[in-house]
Order: C-alpha cells, then sequence, then structure tokens
C-alpha cells in the first residue's frame, strides 16, 4: 500500500467529515480510506490505475477563486454559497426550474419526485441576477429541472436569459417533446437556446428500458434530426452504468462523429448514488474506467493519455479532448485526430485563460493556431461525486454550481449529495432549513 496524499472525505451513512487517506492497493488500484465513529472504516475505490490517476492530477490548471464568496459558517459540504474556502469560480450554472418531469427514470438523480412548487418567473430572474452578479454573463447557463421542456413558459425563461447578457443557454432536455411537436425546437432556437443537452443512453432500446423505464431510442433520434433542421447544435450526455452500457461507449463515438454536423460533443457521466437512485453496485465505475473503455474501444482514435483535464475544475472532475475533423491530415480513418496530439501539454497550460468557458481550452488554442474546428467533436467525462466518493478538495474546486434564489451558487455535488437513506443535505431551492445530518 502507497499512501498518495490526505484529503477530508464523508461518512456515507451519516454525513460526517472525516480524515481520509488517498492511497494506491497492492495492486495499484486508487482507493479513499475514512473512519467514522459510528459506522466504522469505509473505503471506497477512487481510480483504477496509479499511474493514471497521477498523469491526471499532475494536470491541475491555475487557480480562480470565486469574485464574492460568503463567509464559511458550517464545515464542508454544509454551508455552501459559494463560501470563503471555495478555490475555483463556477463556469457552468444549473437553474432548475420545475421538478416535473414526463419520465420517471430509475437512474435519474434529480428532484423531479418531491411535490416541490415549480420556481417564478421572479425567482428564475433572481437566480439569473445570482450568477450575473457573482460570475458575470461569460458563464454558461444550463436550464434543468425535473424536465424543462414542461413549463408552458419555458421560452419565456430563455428569453429572459439572453435579455440579462448570457450568452450561452443550453437545455438539458430529454428530447421527448422536441420530437413530439412540430416547430418546437424552432421556437427554442428564436427564444435563444444555444445548445441542447441531450440525456441519450445508448444505441439499443434495451438501455432505454433500464435507464427510462421504456424503449425511446427511436424520439431520441427524431429529437436529433429535428435540431439538426432547425441548426441547433447538441450534447449527447450519457449516463454509464456498469453492466448496461459501457460497452457502447464505441458505437456512441462513432455515431457522434458521423453526426458532427449536428452533435457537438459528448458528456460522458459515470453514474452515482443520489437521492432516490442507487446503482447497485459496491464499487461503481468512475471516470478512470470510462476514459480506458473509451481509448479502448475507439477503433485506435483515441489513446488514454490523449485525454486531459480541463481547466476549470478539480482535475479528476473533468477531463477531456477535442477531436478535430480533418480529412487531409488525419491519419485514422474517420477523418478525425485529437487535437492533444498536436500540442505540448506545457502549450495546454500556456492556453488557459481564466476567463474562458469551461473545457474550453482546446478550442481557444486551435482558434490562435487557425485551425479550423466546424464539425469537431469535443469529448468530456464528468466525474460527479456522492456521499460514498465525496472528497472535499475537489468540492472546493467545483466550477459547475446550482443557482439559488436567495443569492447562493451552491456546488453541484453538495446540492445533489443525499446519505444512504436519500435525505438531502440541500432541499431544492433551499425552501427548508438546512438538514445538518450528523452535526
Amino acid at each position: 500500500m502507497e499512501h498518495l496524499y490526505d484529503t477530508l472525505a464523508l461518512c456515507p451513512h451519516c454525513l460526517k467529515t472525516l480524515k481520509a487517506d488517498i492511497f494506491a492497493d497492492d495492486d495499484d488500484v486508487v482507493r479513499m480510506k475514512r473512519t467514522c465513529p459510528e459506522h466504522g472504516e469505509i473505503v471506497t475505490r477512487v481510480w483504477p490505475e496509479k499511474k493514471h490517476f497521477q498523469f491526471i492530477t499532475s494536470g491541475a490548471m491555475p487557480k480562480v477563486a470565486p469574485c464574492n464568496p460568503i463567509p464559511a459558517t458550517a464545515p464542508c459540504p454544509y454551508g455552501c454559497g459559494t463560501c470563503a474556502r471555495h478555490e475555483r469560480r463556477g463556469t457552468l450554472i444549473e437553474i432548475e426550474v420545475t421538478t416535473s418531469c414526463n419520465l420517471k427514470c430509475p437512474v435519474c438523480f434529480m428532484s423531479a419526485d418531491t411535490n416541490k412548487h415549480d420556481p417564478s418567473l421572479d425567482e428564475i430572474r433572481d437566480m439569473y441576477q445570482v450568477i450575473k452578479d457573482a460570475i458575470g454573463t461569460d458563464g454558461a447557463v444550463q436550464i434543468t429541472g425535473g424536465e424543462p421542456t414542461c413549463r408552458k413558459d419555458l421560452f419565456e425563461i430563455i428569453t429572459m436569459a439572453r435579455d440579462m447578457g448570457f450568452w450561452g443557454v443550453e437545455l438539458n432536455t430529454n428530447g421527448l417533446v422536441i420530437a413530439a411537436r412540430d416547430g418546437y425546437i424552432e421556437e427554442l432556437r428564436n427564444a435563444g437556446i444555444t445548445g441542447i443537452f441531450l440525456s441519450f443512453d445508448g444505441l439499443t432500446g434495451d438501455v432505454y428500458k433500464e435507464t427510462c423505464g421504456r424503449d425511446i431510442l427511436d424520439i431520441k433520434m427524431k429529437c436529433i434530426e429535428r435540431c439538426r433542421q432547425a441548426g441547433v447544435q447538441v450534447v449527447l450526455c450519457v449516463t454509464i452504468l456498469e453492466g448496461l452500457n459501457v460497452d457502447q461507449l464505441g458505437d456512441i463515438l462513432r455515431f457522434s462523429l458521423e453526426n458532427s454536423d449536428v452533435i457537438a460533443g459528448l458528456a460522458l457521466q459515470p453514474a452515482f448514488s443520489s437521492g432516490r437512485f442507487e446503482t447497485g453496485f459496491v464499487e461503481n465505475i468512475n471516470a478512470g474506467d470510462v476514459l480506458a473503455e473509451l481509448a479502448k474501444q475507439s477503433d485506435g482514435l483515441i489513446d488514454l493519455y490523449d485525454i486531459w483535464p480541463l481547466g476549470t475544475s478539480n482535475p479528476l472532475c473533468d477531463t477531456g479532448v477535442f477531436l478535430v475533423k480533418d480529412p487531409e491530415t488525419a491519419t485514422h480513418p474517420s477523418g478525425f485526430y485529437p487535437a492533444s496530439t498536436r500540442m505540448t501539454y506545457e502549450e495546454y497550460l500556456q492556453g488557459f485563460s481564466p476567463d474562458s468557458p469551461q473545457g474550453s481550452v482546446f478550442l481557444d488554442i486551435l482558434a490562435k493556431k487557425g485551425i479550423y474546428v466546424a464539425d469537431g467533436l469535443s469529448i468530456v467525462c464528468m466525474d460527479y461525486m456522492d456521499a460514498w466518493t465525496m472528497d472535499i478538495q475537489r468540492l472546493r474546486e467545483c466550477s459547475m454550481t446550482v443557482a439559488m434564489p436567495d443569492g447562493r451558487a451552491i456546488p453541484f455535488c453538495s446540492y445533489h449529495l443525499t446519505n444512504t437513506a436519500g435525505e438531502r443535505v440541500y432541499p431544492p431551492w433551499c425552501k427548508e432549513e438546512l438538514r445538518h445530518l450528523g452535526h
């Protein structure tokens, strides 16, 4: 066993903050160990292989602190807001506009079954103002839920964001309404949407029967085609579960490359336990597993070490690569090549700008080189944390936050955090007092 570093973690049962040891075991698997006075020793698998773990963790970008933090009033992850202990500013901000949904997906971590009231337009305006005051309008806003298309005033919500100066407004959706209603995606485009973040878990119907309760693959395809016709770019959000769709990563990659005129990105998200969703695996797959499988299934297009940490979060949270479409110079039959193969890591580090949106370091450098990036594909792997995997140091570097009407911006992983009984620390939109579990 080799000690790598110390951090703080949680007991998944009572959510007490505990000293933790990050170490590599005798098989070079990276794990996190802590001991709760009440619930005993807890060991969590963090990364499949020490060498790659050290490669990723050594690639951290400079930290840019939040502009207007609130005082730290409680141990992490309590008292978030974003507090003075936070080390990185937010660059992608979520706004939950509804708890309603037209699906009841068994793998959903969102609060779509809480029966809370939806925020009013005034509350949503307040959330936009939170983002504008704390971060500015150069970060991207993602409208989410529940299912945002359940709101009849969604177009007003989008227009409001654009009127307040936000350059990027993305819609997180399951695509059902877009596929069903003629002209709906055009209305979203005209309201000011800049992209669709479409849940897309595989290319076979059986996957959707497991993740959504029914086969909706044809609906996903129709949604993508409508977006193509309307000129709206799509990012496919893939929730990855062990034993279900891990073996489809290569097929999803190839599908995305073949449709790169409309599919701008892949967002790979290893499943994590939160709320009513329990993955059912003692050792869930993590970002390290997903990256290794992606490289393995890419037919030689991507090497594991072509995928680098992105600029605005802890390197274990966000990694990615940009695939450039250039049939004339690419050696791979697909006509694409990883941008990281044609630059040094030092050049990549130097290209980082604290004002750049999340994950765009590759694009910034390519633009400076005069390289044409249209129809390229951005791949990002986002490793969200739950009570089992929560590393407080990673949490303090979170750049993906959830805006609240009361003026706070809460890190995504602490906002959705629950204990093993499914009890939330932060109720949706902070309409109740915090539940200081274990305190």
